[in-house]
């Protein structure tokens, strides 16, 4: 059985994957589920890097998943599994303190680890969501 694979173009502002100048697609169905690449904060008005701490990192990374997953037919509640790369990994405390505030609880399946991101970003954010 073959599970059809779509790519699904990223509400406008959106696609961290072209900001960063990656030869990746940001959003992807297969099957029945959603694969979003890993996420930088963006200003969704203008496409562009923002940077800052890494609880405001965090916040526009995980508010512009939200609306990711809602144009795609999905929600925060049907994330499955994420995986978090910090620049710090003493910075998860901060990371945290905002994550609590997007997942229900119970929260999905996570992996944090620390990882040298591009462009000076402090947080990058993947998941994988029921579509």
């Amino acid at each position: 059985m073959t599970l059809p694979r779509t790519v699904i173009a990223p509400p406008t502002g959106l696609d961290a994957a072209a900001a960063l100048g990656q030869p990746a697609s940001t959003l992807v169905r297969g099957g029945p589920f959603l694969f979003v690449s890993g996420l930088v904060a963006v200003d969704p008005a203008t496409g562009a890097l923002l940077r800052g701490t890494t609880m405001s990192e965090t916040r526009m990374i995980l508010t512009n998943l939200k609306g990711m997953l809602v144009a795609a037919g999905s929600s925060m509640d049907k994330v499955v599994k994420v995986n978090v790369l910090m620049a710090s990994m003493l910075e998860a405390v901060p990371m945290n303190d905002v994550y609590v505030q997007f997942f229900p609880d119970p929260p999905p399946a996570r992996t944090v680890c620390g990882a040298r991101l591009p462009d000076g970003c402090r947080v990058m954010i993947e998941c994988t969501a029921l579509a």
